[in-house]
């Protein structure tokens, strides 16, 4: 269908002023000329402060380079998923995920330099969140203007992989991830030299089914990917969440290799019914022993905060980061701990009281360590976010947004 439609171009409007593809080769030079002196004026920035800003520069100028030249390779599909008539323009959708390509490449070049001090530091975590928020309503963005395009659904998923590997070499970079989690960082990347593998090898490879939980597993991993780059996130708790989280993702990689390789197939009976029985398990019964566990530890954790209302180490922990107001934060996050508690013990839109609670529980490791009781109430937490709160629950309107993630071009 692309073949017969870049022939229909070259034949009709490939010489034309109007032309939709040289509309967006012009985008493209202007991608280009902007991302050029973005590019330069970071160098000129980070020079100020590291003597190896040069290694910055080679090493973020090939990861924007990549961005870019993966973006003119494929401004042909710029059309609809169910059309072949070329969009002239990229459209804010795409925008929103080629801005996500530019911050990538930035952050890329900090593989090769020293942990930044406390506001660069910043600077990177900020700049990465509201690259993830983009992540988040680029399809959203892309349905209201009316311009979903299968250019739209590649960028998403390879800045997607990407944005996992760069972040995950950060992370284990900085010492915020241990080593070991490179495998889930990366394991996208060796699924696809798999692929290539067995097609050099003339060994047949099958297209994966549909699943729901593969797409919310990598929205949560995106969430955690964002919050590992913060500087106040302690060090335990992201190694402990990287537990929780690499668990279910290599099996799941896993389970879609035997997929790809026709090991498994979707309707395999003796699949589906584990498949019946996993879910019946872990999403329905179990969730509600997570929620009381989660509730009791918590109601731990706030007996031990003194006094609950404004915990003291909580509030010497904001006043040690020179924020504002410190101790009103201190009494809103308590506040706040109490209502993730009940919403998460009702399973009143628990999934959203579990990941309140990630922050009064962070407070809690980052001030007295990790012990068991914040442990398991992080454990507890997560699961509940991956997997909802099961049987029981009072109210789940969340279930029908992490269903269907805002940012899929879907």
């Amino acid at each position: 269908m692309v073949a017969n439609y870049r022939m229909d171009i070259e034949s009709s409007n490939i010489g034309s002023p109007s032309s939709p593809l040289l509309s967006l080769q012009r985008t493209w030079q202007r991608l280009v000329l902007l991302w050029l002196l973005i590019w330069i004026g970071g160098y000129w920035l980070l020079q100020q402060i590291y003597s190896e800003a040069w290694n910055w520069l080679l090493l973020s100028g090939i990861v924007l380079a990549y961005g870019l030249v993966m973006l003119r390779r494929n401004l042909a599909h710029n059309h609809g998923l169910n059309d072949t008539a070329l969009f002239p323009t990229l459209g804010p959708g795409n925008l929103l995920s080629m801005f996500r390509g530019l911050v990538i490449g930035l952050i890329a070049g900090f593989l090769v330099l020293p942990l930044p001090s406390e506001p660069l530091a910043w600077i990177l975590a900020l700049l990465y969140t509201v690259s993830s928020i983009a992540d988040w309503v680029d399809g959203y963005v892309a349905r209201r203007s009316g311009q979903v395009t299968l250019l739209g659904q590649q960028l998403d998923i390879e800045f997607d992989g990407l944005s996992v590997a760069v972040v995950s070499l950060l992370a284990v970079h900085f010492g915020q991830l241990p080593f070991w989690f490179l495998s889930v960082g990366l394991a996208r990347y060796f699924f696809i030299f798999g692929i290539w593998w067995r097609q050099r090898q003339g060994q047949p490879c099958y297209d994966l089914p549909a699943s729901v939980h593969r797409r919310i597993m990598a929205g949560m991993l995106m969430g955690m990917m964002t919050v590992v780059l913060w500087p106040i996130v302690p060090t335990e708790m992201t190694t402990l969440a990287a537990v929780v989280f690499a668990v279910p993702l290599l099996l799941g990689f896993s389970r879609d290799w035997l997929f790809t390789t026709g090991y498994l197939t979707a309707d395999n009976q003796s699949y589906l019914r584990l498949q019946r029985v996993l879910y019946l398990v872990m999403a329905r019964l179990l969730p509600p022993l997570w929620r009381l566990l989660l509730a009791v530890s918590m109601a731990l954790i706030m007996r031990s905060a003194q006094p609950w209302y404004r915990p003291q180490a909580w509030l010497d922990l904001l006043i040690s980061w020179h924020i504002p107001v410190s101790e009103l934060l201190a009494t809103v996050l308590s506040i706040t701990a109490v209502m993730g508690i009940i919403m998460a013990l009702l399973g009143f839109v628990g999934r959203l009281g579990a990941i309140i609670l990630l922050f009064p529980i962070g407070f809690d490791i980052a001030t007295r360590g990790l012990n068991w009781f914040n442990a398991l109430a992080l454990v507890c937490a997560l699961c509940i976010a991956l997997l909802g709160t099961g049987v029981f629950s009072l109210w789940q309107p969340e279930e029908m947004i992490v269903s269907q993630r805002q940012g899929s071009r879907e």
